[in-house]
């Protein structure tokens, strides 16, 4: 098992944010969660990265407790991430930005790091001009160059939170393409998103978080499917949608 969260509780003062939480995610495979605003989606990514530390439970990465450890450690054990807002070194290019990652992201050294943010940057599909700086990007190509960062640090697992936002319907297909590709290239996908569409058709199975609570998890068709998520989530018109 690459990933096993185990009973995880997080508290913010007298808010329970997760509860009791049980996720397993299984290597090349691309896992959806999904839920309401507030239900603990990107606090759940936040405790599995080390930005949060959790009240209780335990979060397991090949066979090792990551739980409590500092998010740069995590990173150099092979999770990365991207955000809901990407955070770029707003004054540097989007190759020094990639590079920056690919320099001190991963555990293992590189013997050209610049040749491997040159192979990611065009994994992903940035062309923009490397005296452009990040602060100049449009929203996709913000996207693209914080999945490049992410990738750059040559992750075993990412965790991608909303990536779609913002984009328009030919950018989220280009975005569906990539995450595919992503998990074919041997990462582990697991993704937060409100886009049913794309969960639906990308996700080998999907997690539903109501209230920091668990509360469905299966396959793309159980999920659609579950009486319980529809009354707390879905509803009949957002499938449709």
């Amino acid at each position: 098992m690459l990933l096993q969260i185990k009973s995880i509780t997080k508290k913010f003062g007298g808010l329970i944010a997760l509860h009791d939480i049980d996720l397993d995610v299984e290597e090349g495979e691309i896992v959806g969660v999904i839920g309401p605003n507030g239900a603990g989606k990107s606090t759940l990514l936040n405790i599995i990265a080390g930005v949060h530390k959790p009240n209780s439970g335990q979060v397991v990465f090949h066979g090792e407790k990551i739980s409590g450890m500092q998010p740069d450690r995590i990173c150099r054990l092979g999770i990365s991430r991207t955000f809901q807002i990407p955070h770029p070194f707003p004054k540097l290019s989007p190759f020094e930005n990639v590079l920056v990652s690919a320099t001190f992201g991963s555990h293992t050294p590189v013997k050209d790091n610049r040749a491997l943010t040159r192979e990611v940057m065009a994994f992903v599909g940035i062309t923009a001009n490397e005296q452009t700086t990040a602060a100049n990007l449009t929203t996709h190509q913000l996207r693209r160059l914080d999945l490049a960062r992410a990738l750059a640090s040559r992750p075993k697992l990412i965790l991608l939170d909303e990536s779609a936002a913002g984009l328009t319907p030919n950018e989220l297909a280009d975005l569906q393409e990539l995450i595919l590709k992503i998990r074919a290239s041997g990462v582990t996908v697991m993704i937060v998103e409100h886009l049913m569409r794309l969960i639906m058709e990308l996700c080998d199975r999907i997690v539903v978080l109501h209230y920091g609570e668990k509360i469905a998890e299966g396959s793309p068709s159980a999920i659609v499917n579950n009486d319980a998520v529809t009354n707390a989530y879905l509803g009949e018109k957002y499938l449709l949608a």
